[in-house]
């Protein structure tokens, strides 16, 4: 399971530069015994390998006094010089080292002695080497310094034929090696003890050299970590720690822009989500409220930690729940007037701690009221074919069947039937054309006209009709004629026929039907007002521009209902307003027209 990384910021135990000297006391201490270590190491080497090479030395310096010294014996055995001389130069004075004078037998002639016991210094070893040298005429060397003969050289004695005449050896003993090799050790301690002394005015300069830089680093990454991202560190170095300095400014540079992009986000995502239509609330895992937007306190009607705790308590269970399982849930919360749809999610897949939640508020009052008007529509729609239909079918099959014998009869149903047909047709054009228009398919152009021609023609159309049911129609003006405006002339037509119609079916008998006219300077636009004799009880003024509502039931097979929803819908297209009130005696539809 991933856990998401929480950034915690941890105060340092010490305050920046409370310990200024331990980085220099460091390197310092480091560099010292540095020193001292490695004068130890350059001793214990020495002592383990320089002492071969010690011995090697002193038998390279044995060799050639050997070689001398068998020259002479050579000179001696051609009577070039005399056996006191070649013996004093031989077995005297040779300043620890022994000579051992071998003949061509291999027998030992002649050594230095420091003792009265011959036995007990001359060794089988001395005796061995003697003889493979007189045996095989070449020099020999053994460096095995740690026996007791120590190190010895032998050399072969020859004679003016080149014959072996006998063979000189010399010997350093193991305690004169190891007294000259300790002697070299103790210089080299000394020295060494001394080169450490020396390196600490070196050291300590070298360490404040590097301690300074590391410091300012430090304080500068204290800086930083306050937030100070505009201290940098010393890049003018060429080493490591320049490099470091370069690092560390590249470093405070990338947090820098980090930061201001997570800032940036940040506010970003705030914009986005006061701007959101929805309300988002989240919670931590014990619903602990973190954050809501603008459209969350609209919603719920509340602000406040506590009172939007408070409306979403029926929710805080299944937040709850939602945590244990990880899947979301959706529910419907009524606050008020409202219903909301609510969506309750986790706000992390994963956390250290338990994960808290989200909650988006949807407000689904107006689709829930758009679906209940669409039903109440098919529904409408549905009663209103119906009516007719039923008519026409049952009026047809009483024709069918033959069950009218008289013929004007059969004209009378044929004449039910046109009617209803005809009612069908207008139901049917209506709801056309009340779709088309909230569909806004119907591009209606505006153009200048005057009004009082358009008002004057209508009223001619109309009146007989009027007449027709006691009714008269007058037209009154408040204002000066010719009236210029500017609309589409066919539906503002359109208009004043619907509602002069209107007026006819739901005046009062032998009443009367004006047309007032007046002028509004001040909004740009004529207010045209349709007044019949009679009232519109108050709880029908809001709805009377619906789709198929009808004020008074006794009218119901006088219209479709749609005529005031078709009035409104053209109104709207044109940018003007209509509304509908009582006025004193009269009923009054008053629109306006742009002038």
């Amino acid at each position: 399971m991933k856990k998401t990384l929480q950034w915690r910021t941890k105060e340092p135990n010490t305050v920046p530069g409370e310990k200024t000297g331990s980085i220099f006391e460091k390197f310092l201490f480091y560099l010292i015994v540095g020193c001292v270590l490695t004068s130890v190491i350059a001793v214990l080497v020495y002592l383990f390998t320089g002492a071969s090479v010690h011995a090697r030395r002193i038998a390279d310096e044995m060799l050639p006094r050997a070689e001398s010294m068998s020259r002479l014996a050579t000179r001696l055995q051609s009577g070039q010089i005399s056996y006191d001389s070649f013996i004093d130069f031989t077995l005297k004075e040779q300043q620890g080292t022994r000579v051992y004078i071998f003949d061509e037998r291999a027998n030992l002639i002649a050594y230095t002695t420091e003792s009265s016991s011959a036995s007990a210094l001359i060794s089988t070893t001395i005796r061995d080497y003697g003889s493979q040298v007189v045996t095989t005429g070449e020099q020999l060397i053994s460096i095995k310094w740690r026996s007791f003969d120590g190190v010895v050289v032998g050399v072969p004695i020859f004679d003016n034929l080149s014959r072996v005449t006998g063979a000189i050896l010399m010997s350093r003993p193991s305690n004169e090696v190891y007294s000259s090799l300790m002697s070299f050790v103790r210089a080299l301690m000394l020295s060494s003890l001394i080169a450490s002394v020396f390196m600490v005015i070196p050291a300590y300069f070298i360490s404040r050299r590097m301690a300074n830089p590391i410091r300012t680093m430090t304080n500068a990454s204290a800086a930083m970590a306050s937030g100070n991202f505009n201290v940098r560190a010393d890049e003018s170095r060429d080493d490591e720690i320049g490099q470091l300095g370069v690092a560390l400014n590249h470093l405070s540079t990338q947090l820098q822009l980090n930061i201001s992009n997570l800032i940036l986000a940040r506010n970003r995502l705030h914009v986005i989500l006061d701007g959101l239509r929805e309300g988002v609330v989240a919670l931590e895992a014990d619903h602990t409220l973190i954050y809501h937007n603008q459209a969350a306190c609209h919603l719920l009607g509340a602000c406040a930690e506590e009172d939007i705790k408070e409306t979403l308590a029926p929710v805080l269970p299944i937040c709850g729940e939602v945590q244990k399982s990880g899947e979301s849930r959706t529910l419907t919360l009524d606050v008020g007037e409202r219903r909301l749809l609510l969506v309750v999610s986790l706000s992390q897949e994963t956390s250290e701690l338990a994960p808290g939640t989200v909650i988006v508020a949807q407000d689904v009052t107006a689709a829930e009221r758009l679906e209940q008007t669409r039903r109440d529509y098919v529904a409408n729609v549905s009663h209103e074919l119906r009516t007719p239909i039923a008519s026409i079918r049952s009026l047809a099959e009483v024709l069918n069947d033959g069950l009218v014998k008289k013929e004007e009869d059969r004209s009378r149903y044929y004449g039910y039937i046109l009617r209803e047909s005809m009612r069908l047709s207008r139901l049917i054009n209506d709801l056309l054309e009340l779709s088309r228009l909230q569909s806004g398919a119907v591009a209606l152009e505006k153009a200048d006209f005057h009004l009082d021609g358009v008002i004057s023609e209508v009223v001619d159309q109309t009146s007989l009709v009027a007449s027709y049911s006691g009714l008269r129609i007058t037209e009154r003006w408040n204002c000066e004629k010719p009236l210029l405006v500017h609309s589409n002339i066919d539906r503002i037509e359109q208009v004043l026929i619907a509602l002069i119609d209107n007026a006819i079916k739901f005046a009062s008998d032998e009443g009367v039907i004006i047309l007032d006219v007046q002028k509004d300077e001040e909004h740009g636009c004529a207010v045209v007002s349709v007044m019949n004799t009679g009232h519109i009880p108050e709880e029908h003024l809001p709805h009377l521009f619906e789709r198929f509502y009808k004020a008074d039931t006794a009218h119901t097979d006088s219209g479709t209902g749609l005529g005031l929803a078709i009035v409104h819908e053209i109104l709207s297209h044109l940018d003007e307003t209509i509304e509908a009130r009582n006025e004193d005696e009269y009923a009054e539809f008053r629109f306006t027209v742009t002038l």
